[in-house]
């Protein structure tokens, strides 16, 4: 795990202390080469929620396996999801009062995944348009957003917390090669990859739980 990060005085985005999490996980830097493969990036957010035992939202980056960027993100989510709950829970007294402290300010609300994606309009393109549709309707496929007429690369985040609010956040690639600041997206995103971030988000909230004994 990374250090935490306070998402304090962050836009929100209209959706909150989520909000806040959603736009540091998608600016926070990566520390990685440009040029290296870019894969997902997975963020725990802490205390999005009302009535936190710690009046201080935040996230964390979860250190995810270089080789998960070769795989459908889908996939990763499923594989974490099923790994967390098959993780045995620590018999009594793993953990010394200092880590369960810790554990006790520190409630787990919020799941953010930040990754490489396209952003296109569809008010300016009929493709897009058609795209925009299909994408609502159910009927995305994999490689649309890539094969559509003016998509531009961009910066995508998905965020959920354990009230089922979502988000999502854009950042388009500047000529300079650097995203400029995120901006959200719709008002309440639905799909397979919100379902999956909501199920490994209550797999892992169960399993601190379980382990700190909370």
């Amino acid at each position: 795990m990374s250090l935490f990060r306070s998402a304090e005085g962050l836009p929100d985005h209209g959706c909150g202390a989520l909000g806040r999490v959603a736009h540091g996980a998608m600016t926070v830097p990566s520390g990685r080469p440009r040029e290296e493969p870019r894969g997902a990036r997975l963020f725990l957010g802490y205390n999005t929620l009302p009535d936190p035992p710690f009046p201080l939202a935040g996230f964390i980056e979860y250190e995810m396996d270089p080789r998960t960027a070769g795989y459908d993100l889908g996939a990763v989510l499923r594989l974490l999801t099923e790994s967390f709950r098959a993780q045995p829970v620590p018999p009594e007294g793993t953990y010394d009062d200092s880590h369960r402290r810790q554990a006790a300010v520190m409630r787990v609300d919020a799941m953010v995944v930040v990754f490489p994606g396209r952003a296109f309009s569809p008010e300016h393109s009929p493709p897009a348009r058609a795209l925009w549709e299909n994408l609502v309707e159910g009927y995305y496929r994999d490689g649309d957003a890539e094969a559509c007429a003016g998509a531009r690369p961009a910066l995508v985040g998905l965020g959920v917390d354990r009230a089922d609010s979502r988000v999502i956040l854009l950042a388009e690639l500047s000529a300079s090669g650097d995203h400029v600041q995120p901006e959200r997206v719709g008002e309440y995103p639905e799909g397979a990859l919100y379902d999956l971030l909501g199920e490994l988000l209550d797999a892992q909230y169960r399993w601190t739980r379980a382990a700190f004994g909370l």
